[in-house]
């Protein structure tokens, strides 16, 4: 990483641990007005410079399963908890991976070569007028009674290929999980392909296997639940919110709102919900949680973690069988081993499942990912986008397959069931990750919805709206995916799906999918911190409990800076003498212009 700090002299350092809770004491001198982080991205010679976690030692603890607990285990050790202080100077992040970007890029660095080779003496030398106003007031309370905040967040996807699920059906659900988005010290930076695309990709490639097998998915004796969370590291926001929806009774008043409900044909106006999809899922029937976490591409162990040991062997057992098996088939499929198998009894890292754990402590949940003890050292960092395509796809679809098979024969009571005729498409997971890292413009893309000139997307969150929620890229994405492997298309009088071009030419309740109008049981979810609650008669938000997920996200004015040449100390005095005794004269000359003008032309 480069970090230029711009103040009367230019700084350059390049180590990544440059921007640290001990740099950012430097505002103190007054010397330090603003930082430029240049983000190694696409540079060169930035290449082979380290990374440390911007987030907390713990990420999420206070708002887990384990939150009352002493003594948790350190997941990041190398957390310097960077992301969650408070600044008051502008700090800008800087990734020169567009023409833009590095036009911008090219005259920062131009501008730090010409005031090093001036020596940062030999005036004039180039400084940088930063212009970055953010209206957020002192806490999150404060700041939505003002109207300068809006809730972190956005909308999570659930989908099931079962049709016909509801609430009173007594039927087992396996649900499968992933994170949507990460987080990172500049939102706009954000990928995270080890921290949550790794998962998300895995568990796409799940689904797709699932649904390639002879027998519907649908028609198995248990539901398989597919749920991909948004703004989990903010407070496990998205899973909180859902888990939070599924089990609270839904009251319907249709009562008068502030402003119209945003959905058409909306089920419920007050509240406001665009379907009631999520009330047919109960809480009781989730029988088994398997969530894919940061897998990473370092090795080919998947570790598999567990909150109830005993509780959860079973479901640990049935995966490492299957993955020894594939194992013993092709030598490049991930081994899945117990975390704790060597005696230390870590528990869950922080993940989703925690969020249906503190409801329902007896489901057996596994949580996989790359590490045994602790995250790798990108977690929710601005760097955490590098990846060797080749090797993460090998591992990610060797996972894939193994899950996919094990959860098959989980949810039918067959055992007749072979797990060879459910495979993961490599392919697919290879087309997942480059379009969901390099170029979201890619070819597969345009198989759901047009969209050009878009390398890297963020994957940060962003802000729930209630005016108008809508999905970002990847939720509209996976959503988009997920209706089309799990839905059912309408047959036209020839008994050929029903084509479409835009959901308007669909039936109510429908979608277009892939150029097909399809029924399914995909859906949005809101997310957003539980301890926030809007009251749509009025339209605000407000805190209704300090204790949980209250994140809200400032108001900014468009960011913009510019670079200029300034004099030295001593000929600004110069300018400033100057220029005060040209104002003297001119007011000198005034005065007697005016008393000469009177007295030549008799003006009164």
């Amino acid at each position: 990483m480069l970090l230029l700090l711009f103040s009367p002299t230019a700084y350059s350092h390049r180590k990544s641990s440059t921007l640290n809770p001990s740099t950012i004491p430097l505002e103190a001198t007054r010397r330090v007005t603003g930082i430029i982080a240049l983000l190694n991205g696409a540079t060169n010679h930035l290449d082979g410079l380290s990374s440390v976690s911007p987030d907390s030692r713990c990420p999420n603890a206070q708002f887990g399963l384990y939150a009352t607990e002493p003594n948790p285990h350190i997941w990041n050790p190398q957390g310097n908890g960077l992301i969650d202080e408070s600044f008051d100077i502008p700090i800008y992040g800087l990734n020169p991976n567009s023409n833009l970007s590095t036009q911008v890029y090219n005259a920062l660095k131009s501008g730090v070569d010409f005031n090093k080779r001036r020596n940062h003496q030999q005036y004039p030398l180039q400084a940088v007028d930063f212009n970055l106003m953010m209206w957020a007031a002192r806490d999150s309370s404060t700041c939505l009674r003002r109207g300068w905040c809006q809730p972190v967040g956005g909308l999570s996807v659930f989908s099931t290929p079962s049709q016909e699920i509801s609430v009173d059906d007594n039927k087992p659900i396996i649900v499968l999980t992933a994170a949507l988005d990460s987080r990172s010290l500049f939102h706009d930076l954000t990928v995270g392909v080890d921290t949550s695309i790794s998962g998300l990709v895995t568990l796409l490639s799940v689904a797709e296997a699932i649904n390639r097998n002879p027998t519907p998915p649908g028609k198995l004796d248990k539901h398989i639940l597919y749920t991909l969370f948004t703004a989990e590291s903010w407070g496990f926001a998205g899973s909180q919110r859902f888990v939070q929806d599924i089990i609270q009774p839904f009251v319907c008043t249709n009562s008068t709102r502030s402003s119209p409900c945003p959905y058409p044909n909306a089920p419920c106006t007050l509240p406001c919900v665009q379907d009631l999809k999520f009330k047919r899922i109960n809480m009781d029937n989730i029988e088994t949680i398997i969530e894919f976490g940061s897998i990473g591409s370092d090795n080919t162990t998947v570790w598999a973690h567990v909150d109830d040991g005993s509780l959860s062997k079973p479901l640990v057992q049935s995966l490492q069988t299957q993955s020894i098996a594939n194992f013993n088939i092709n030598d490049s499929s991930p081994l899945i081993q117990s975390a704790d198998n060597d005696g230390i009894q870590r528990r869950l890292p922080p993940s989703s499942t925690m969020s249906f754990l503190k409801q329902k402590r007896t489901t057996k949940a596994v949580v996989l990912t790359g590490y045994r003890d602790e995250m790798d050292s990108s977690y929710n960092s601005d760097l955490d986008n590098q990846v060797d395509l080749g090797q993460l796809t090998r591992k990610l679809c060797g996972l894939a397959n193994v899950t996919a098979q094990a959860v098959y024969q989980q949810a039918s009571s067959s055992n007749n069931t072979s797990p060879t005729s459910t495979s993961a498409n490599c392919t697919l997971v290879h087309e997942l990750l480059d379009c969901l890292v390099f170029n979201f413009s890619c070819s597969y893309m345009q198989n759901y919805f047009n969209v050009s000139g878009l390398d890297e997307v963020s994957h940060y969150a962003s802000v729930y709206s209630f005016n108008a929620p809508q999905p970002q890229f990847i939720p509209r994405f996976v959503f988009s995916f997920l209706a089309g492997i799990t839905g059912t298309a309408r047959l036209d009088q020839n008994q050929q799906p029903s084509a479409c071009n835009r959901i308007q030419d669909c039936q109510a309740g429908e979608y277009c999918i892939r150029q097909k109008c399809v029924n399914t049981m995909t859906s949005y979810h809101p997310a957003y911190g539980t301890g926030l609650q809007i009251d749509e008669s009025t339209g605000k938000i407000v805190v209704k409990d300090s204790t949980k997920g209250t994140y809200t996200e400032s108001t900014w004015d468009s960011p913009s800076l510019r670079m200029f040449l300034v004099p030295s100390r001593k000929q600004q005095y110069i300018e400033l003498v100057i220029g005060m005794l040209w104002t003297t004269i001119s007011i000198v000359f005034v005065i007697f212009a005016r008393r000469y003008a009177k007295s030549r032309f008799k003006l009164d």
